[in-house]
């Protein structure tokens, strides 16, 4: 392989996902450093550029280590967005911005249309003060589709309570435009709380999926924050979320720090029992401690997040 082919993983994305987000201001943990338990890697974030719809990377340095995992069986996404970045589609013109970005993006990392550097992208732009427009959002998953095939992946992490987002969702799954969409519980009042997370997750593969909970992923986070889980209120809410909906398509945790710094204990943990039994080489490293990480430019360090009242 050469210095800037893109590495070509399985098509897709697995059938039980284990992801978290990788995020830029905690760079010194490298993502060759993620754990194999994880088999999905959210880049976070590309954010919003000059001219409305565009979004930047800016850290091509990395395209090296995302070679690295995907060959050895991560697939990772171009999150964009995050909190404070949220973007308003108000024409054709501004979506053709984003996924001409996508595309800039890609070629930045040494992929191409034919061999793409990454597996899909995370739409993480729709925030509280931005309502999705359903018709944009929905041909921008299909252009995505179209130039860089059927097997790029769309996914997003919504607030759990959002009328708007479900709607959007709602017909994506519907259409087979997204693989799945992955509720976010963490930062908001009362978001930590095991049965809260079981009735939303539950409304979310009822109302939003249609009852196929395969198209649901579980969004956890573990900061030292107010209303962010411990590593045992996620084991009690995913132990029932699996056992009602046994075809849950998987967890993702925010932010690799968070477990870097607690031992792993998401991908020691929670890994195994979604994925039922780990595949073979899927080993945890050790990662050396940091001093104080890098701060994101932008807003505060978290996704948004509006759970229902």
């Amino acid at each position: 392989m050469s210095h800037n082919q893109a590495a070509a993983p399985a098509a897709g994305l697995p059938n039980k996902v284990v992801g978290v987000y990788w995020t830029r201001w905690n760079a010194g943990i490298r993502l060759t450093q993620v754990p194999q338990a994880y088999n999905l890697i959210y880049l976070f974030a590309a954010t919003r550029s000059d001219a409305a719809g565009d979004i930047e990377w800016g850290m091509n340095e990395i395209a090296a280590d995302i070679r690295t995992v995907r060959a050895r069986g991560q697939r990772v996404l171009l999150s964009a967005g995050g909190e404070g970045q949220g973007i308003v589609f108000s024409s054709r013109t501004v979506s053709e911005h984003f996924v001409d970005s996508v595309e800039r993006i890609n070629g930045g990392l040494g992929g191409t249309l034919a061999r793409h550097a990454i597996d899909g992208v995370d739409f993480n732009t729709f925030e509280a003060e931005t309502t999705p427009d359903t018709t944009e959002y929905l041909w921008m998953f299909a252009e995505l589709k179209r130039r860089f095939g059927q097997d790029f992946s769309i996914t997003s992490p919504p607030a759990p309570s959002k009328a708007e987002d479900k709607a959007m969702i709602r017909e994506a799954l519907s259409k087979d435009l997204m693989a799945y969409a992955g509720p976010q519980f963490y930062g908001g009042p009362g978001a930590s709380d095991p049965s809260y997370i079981i009735d939303a997750t539950r409304d979310w593969v009822q109302n939003v999926a249609g009852g196929d909970a395969s198209k649901i992923v579980v969004g956890f986070g573990m900061e030292d924050l107010a209303n962010y889980s411990s590593i045992e209120q996620i084991l009690t809410a995913w132990r029932d979320i699996a056992k009602e909906f046994p075809k849950i398509r998987g967890a993702f945790l925010w932010q690799h720090k968070t477990d870097a710094d607690r031992g792993w204990v998401f991908a020691k943990q929670l890994a195994p029992l979604v994925l039922d039994n780990p595949a073979p080489g899927q080993h945890l490293q050790s990662t050396p401690p940091l001093t104080e990480p890098r701060r994101r430019r932008f807003g505060n360090p978290s996704h948004s997040f509006h759970p229902r009242s």
